[in-house]
């Protein structure tokens, strides 16, 4: 099932990492997959990060009755990244169609920290690769040079890292009962490589187009340093769609059992 979103085409990473630390604070009326961890525990954070660990490879093949879509390979319905006043260097729209993002499935939780009194958490993973292909549209400026285009969109980033921090407020349900939302969230996350491949640049002349894919990979650092704030933004808005869908369904207390 297409997950369709406003989103950047690495959201589904943070998507696999935080429903990982969430679910085993979730196990009361989740899968048996899913372990608990009290939040009494002198050591929530330990166990969060080992249950959280353990539950991903059931995650990442989706689960219906969660509202989790399958997320290796995740289909995105549409992507969409760029604004042509952030005076940045980067004045761009860019947008990829039915996206496949693949790798997720190696996605590791690093750490896991759960302040419940201050009602924040922080979570930290990695992920050796990941791959997004789909259908893209691009008009706009890169740094220096004009770009448009609309073809085949094949993106490889490896080594990433990613850190998310989020704070989250309780809210009445309909039974009465509190139920915790996501707020004010931000991930950051760096690549230690890119490689981008566009076709159908500047309609179909291949020698400008050549020249284009050599620019955006020789300076693949500052490209994904000013698409990085749009990227961030959006993994947050599903990252908070996801989430938040089941904790309207699961009361806090059975999220963080005493």
């Amino acid at each position: 099932r297409s997950l369709p979103s406003r989103a950047a085409m690495r959201s589904a990473v943070a998507v696999v990492v935080v429903l990982a630390a969430m679910g085993p604070a979730l196990a009361a009326k989740l899968p048996t997959y899913i372990k608990a961890c009290k939040r009494s525990d002198p050591k929530l954070n330990e166990c969060a990060l080992k249950n959280g660990q353990e539950a991903i490879p059931k995650l990442i093949d989706g689960d219906a009755k969660l509202g989790i879509p399958k997320l290796d390979p995740l289909e995105i319905e549409k992507v969409v990244v760029g604004d042509s006043k952030s005076g940045r260097g980067l004045g761009i729209t860019f947008s990829c169609n039915n996206c496949l993002i693949s790798g997720l499935k190696n996605v590791k939780l690093e750490e896991a920290k759960f302040d419940l009194e201050k009602k924040q958490i922080e979570l930290k993973g990695s992920l050796a690769k990941i791959g997004v292909n789909g259908k893209y549209t691009a008009d706009g400026r890169v740094l220096i040079l004009p770009i448009k285009g609309d073809g085949d969109a094949n993106v490889t980033l490896g080594d990433l890292k990613l850190k998310y921090k989020t704070d989250f407020e309780l809210q009445k349900g309909k039974d009465g009962k509190d139920h915790l939302q996501l707020k004010n969230p931000k991930l950051d996350f760096q690549a230690k490589s890119f490689k981008m491949k566009l076709t159908n640049l500047f309609n179909g002349d291949k020698t400008l187009g050549n020249q284009m894919n050599l620019f955006l990979n020789e300076n693949w650092e500052e490209v994904l340093k000013e698409f990085g704030p749009a990227v961030g933004e959006a993994v947050s808005q599903i990252i908070t769609l996801i989430v938040n869908n089941i904790a309207t369904k699961v009361p806090y207390d059975d999220i963080f059992p005493k």
